[in-house]
């Protein structure tokens, strides 16, 4: 072979790599996390995984339909995302679902949000809890129904995140939806959970 075929190919092959790191870089966008960092031999990659405590430069670019939008963030919480990622389920449910999110919002937690109006994830809560009651937190393995932030710090503190991870977003999920004709609670009784609407009850457009 000559050496100038073994260039051209050699060549086409870093070309052919190239653009398959970056067709994954585009599919990741789409569908969630994207994940940058430069492993130990010094290569950039590009992946939906959170990054091994060894990676160096790690950056999380984007996050799809979820919201995390930043730069660097400590090896601490690198290494708390791949142990025990945390996941919240909820909808516009009013000021429970409002307080839960600005909890990791304030914490600056990176987290997947999983709307439970949609079917997807009104199936997903359902296997998870065996019910409809939101907001919940997933932590890990560990899960908690219903919105209390003491329990919530601890779960989240149990799993290694720290009081200011570093992940800062003004992206909110959970906003409340338009006053309604529900009427007022007894004075002195507490409100229900909120649960969440059937299906069947879910406007479609």
């Amino acid at each position: 072979m000559s050496a100038f075929s073994s260039s051209f190919f050699s060549f086409l092959g870093r070309a052919i790599t190239a653009a398959m790191m970056l067709a994954l870089a585009f599919n990741v966008l789409a569908q969630g996390t994207l994940y940058r960092y430069v492993d130990a031999d010094g290569r950039v990659v590009y992946t939906d995984r959170p990054p091994p405590p060894s990676a160096k430069e790690s950056q999380i670019k984007r996050a799809g339909g979820n919201f995390v939008e930043t730069d660097k963030i400590s090896a601490g919480t690198r290494q708390a995302m791949e142990r025990f990622p945390v996941t919240l389920y909820a909808f516009p449910c009013g000021v429970l679902c409002e307080d839960a999110e600005a909890l990791l919002q304030k914490r600056g937690i990176p987290y997947a949000f999983v709307d439970t109006q949609s079917d997807d994830g009104i199936e997903k809560l359902k296997k998870l809890t065996g019910g409809l009651q939101v907001p919940v937190l997933q932590v890990g393995t560990d899960i908690s129904k219903g919105f209390n932030e003491t329990a919530w710090e601890q779960l989240l503190d149990r799993g290694g995140y720290a009081k200011d991870a570093g992940v800062k977003t003004s992206v909110k999920h959970t906003a409340a939806p338009p006053p309604s004709s529900t009427p007022e609670p007894v004075p002195g009784s507490a409100p229900p959970p909120p649960v969440l609407p059937t299906s069947s009850d879910i406007p479609r457009t």
